[in-house]
């Protein structure tokens, strides 16, 4: 360290220490003082609404959109006529778009194949948007080392009401429409957001603990509180940002849900009180978090619906009738919502109960299209956490261990839930008409398909899907054969329904999905009495073995009829080969879209054989639904 006096114009300021990169501890005056807070509260206010050029950009990528495919409209072949040639007026135009639709393909592959360490375009946007934000914490700091700590804590300050709102989830947010993306497709801002924050924040703590201890100043200033506060909000941001890593959140992710809710209200308190100059970030992050309330709240709505296992498997199974003048009604194929666990006690919840319920919630895709089938029907695997929860909810009813009320059904009586619903949400109501398209994949993996079938079954049945029109192909890959029964029809009338109310399926119109089984029937499709719901007595009891056996037997019956072909669907082994299934569709259309939702290997994998065409130049749309909180 060195000290030393330097001159600025007519003023001679004291140089305190040298600390490093051409930084020192000043003292300056009140005026120099008030103009170092000038300058915090501007860059503060540039760091923020800058991001407003992000949003212009969106805008203007969708105007160029929008005359690509205008112009380009009345010049396309459509499939079959394959007589039909470019005129060439709009060669450029074309080629703006392969090019655009190339670039686009670049950015979304990941940065290190076989790593979830995110894409290109995230690096990117982020390496961007970080080295922006450092640079508006460095400009005009001169060599004050202390208006450089502060900068770094304002801009970061800055970021946290766009950090807030890129979590909002209901489609109110401003973010949301002025970006056209889902709560799930902006999460990934939010999330390197987050981190970018984080940073900031850490570096800013960072250099302050270094000025005191520099300065000898630790010692008083640890007990003050405004330090104090500081250190409680630079710990709880390390909570949160720990809790949200990916291996967390995949191991437990209610403890990252929990965590994470709590400690982001609860952050609002220290950042409030550590200094008064970024309060007004903290007024914005109140602002964010009432209207998020607000709008969950008006998505929030109670219902009564039936819940079982599927027979044979591991999938939990929701049916919601809805009443004649219900709002659900009108909601779109591919939306999901966020279902919370079930009131399985003998009365009405109340109102803390009701919060306990929507703090407990997964999503749920709608697999039904509710305007046509006049019910929700939600199916998920069972997991841990609330799958698991909802599992054992439903060995237990079909045991009759719960007072709740009984639905009539042909077959028996079924118990009834109160069922919190959170929703709709989902990116499904901003997909292109797919009619306009030459050909439509569809790819499906295990209950990925319950965001599939609806948007299969809404183009068979509010289409033209005629040969000389849109050509739908529809894959299915499963691990068994009984996880399709929830979509296909075992029988030819709704009349026919069994006790279980679920043989009249989905599908039970004119289909053809292709239904892969990657594991053989037989002996491995054999599950436990338990899992399925069925309990004998004390297996020491010669009675109770004989009860045991016999009800194996009708178990083992059960799945027999569980892995038979159903009308609708082609049953084929083995996984499906996309490379071949996507050369077989592109060669037979100029225009095709390509959907898909499933584990990320199969998805993956359709992904890597679908680039091959768009650097052909083939238009393609591609959308891969995911979730990722």
């Amino acid at each position: 360290m060195e000290f030393s006096r330097r001159h600025e114009g007519h003023h001679e300021v004291k140089v305190d220490q040298y600390w490093a990169f051409g930084y020192y501890f000043e003292s300056l005056d009140e005026k120099q003082k008030h103009q170092r807070r000038e300058y915090l509260d501007w860059y503060g206010f540039a760091a923020q609404w800058s991001v407003l050029v992000i949003f212009a950009l969106f805008q203007i990528s969708f105007f160029v959109a929008w005359l690509m495919k205008s112009g380009l409209k009345y010049e396309r072949p459509k499939s079959p006529s394959f007589n039909k040639r470019w005129d060439g007026k709009l060669d450029w135009l074309k080629g703006m778009q392969s090019g655009c639709t190339k670039m686009m393909w670049w950015m979304r592959k990941d940065v290190i194949r076989g790593w979830n360490w995110g894409t290109r375009g995230e690096w990117i946007s982020a390496s961007v948007w970080t080295a922006w934000l450092v640079y508006l914490c460095i400009a005009h700091t001169g060599i004050d080392y202390l208006h450089l700590t502060k900068r770094f804590g304002q801009i970061g300050a800055s970021q946290l009401p766009i950090h807030y709102l890129l979590a909002m989830r209901a489609p109110y947010s401003p973010v949301q429409w002025l970006t056209r993306l889902s709560h799930e497709q902006v999460k990934t801002s939010h999330q390197i957001l987050g981190r970018i924050t984080f940073l900031l924040f850490l570096l800013h703590t960072t250099f302050y603990l270094n000025f005191f201890v520099l300065s000898g100043f630790l010692a008083k200033r640890i007990k003050d509180w405004d330090v104090i506060w500081g250190l409680i909000s630079i710990i709880l941001f390390s909570a949160i940002s720990t809790t949200a890593l990916g291996f967390v959140r995949r191991r437990n992710y209610r403890v990252f849900y929990i965590s994470h809710i709590a400690i982001a209200n609860l952050i609002i308190v220290p950042l409030y009180l550590h200094v008064s100059h970024i309060r007004i970030y903290v007024y914005e992050v109140i602002a964010v978090e009432a209207l998020h309330l607000i709008f969950r709240a008006l998505r929030l709505k109670m219902y009564q619906g039936t819940i079982r296992l599927l027979s044979g498997t591991n999938l939990v199974q929701i049916r919601i009738p809805l009443p004649p003048k219900s709002s659900a009604l009108t909601w779109r194929p591919g939306q999901h919502v966020y279902l919370s666990r079930p009131w399985s006690g003998g009365k009405t919840p109340s109102f803390y109960d009701q919060w306990l319920m929507i703090n407990k919630t997964n999503p749920f895709t709608i697999a039904s299209l509710p305007p046509k089938d006049k019910e929700l029907l939600l199916v998920a695997r069972t997991l841990n956490g609330n799958t698991k929860y909802l599992a054992d909810l439903a060995r237990q009813l079909s045991q009759g261990g719960s007072n709740v009320p009984m639905l009539p059904t042909a077959g028996g009586d079924i118990p009834i839930l109160p069922l919190a619903l959170e929703g709709p949400y989902g990116a499904s109501t901003r997909l292109p008409d797919l009619s306009d398209y030459d050909r439509v994949l569809l790819v499906a993996g295990g209950v990925g398909a319950t965001f599939i079938i609806p948007i299969y079954r809404s183009i068979l049945e509010f289409h033209d899907a005629t040969p000389a029109g849109t050509q739908i192909r529809c894959i299915w890959a499963v691990q068994k054969l009984a996880e399709t029964q929830w979509a296909f029809s075992a029988t030819s009338s709704p009349d026919d329904v069994g006790a279980d109310g679920n043989e009249y399926g989905l599908l039970h119109g004119p289909s053809n999905v292709e239904v892969y089984v990657t594991r053989p029937s037989g002996p491995s499709l054999q599950v436990d009495a338990s899992a399925a719901g069925i309990f004998a007595v004390d297996p020491d009891d010669g009675e109770g073995e004989a009860i045991e056996m016999q009800e194996n037997e009708q178990l083992l019956g059960m799945e027999e009829q569980m892995e038979r072909p159903r009308k609708g669907m082609v049953v084929k082994n083995g996984r499906p080969k996309m490379s071949d299934v996507v050369d077989e569709v592109f060669s037979k259309g100029t225009r095709t879209a390509v959907i898909c939702c499933g584990p990320k290997r199969l998805t993956d994998d359709l992904k890597r054989s679908v680039e091959v065409w768009v650097n052909k130049g083939h238009d393609v749309f591609w959308y891969n639904e995911t979730f990722g909180w």
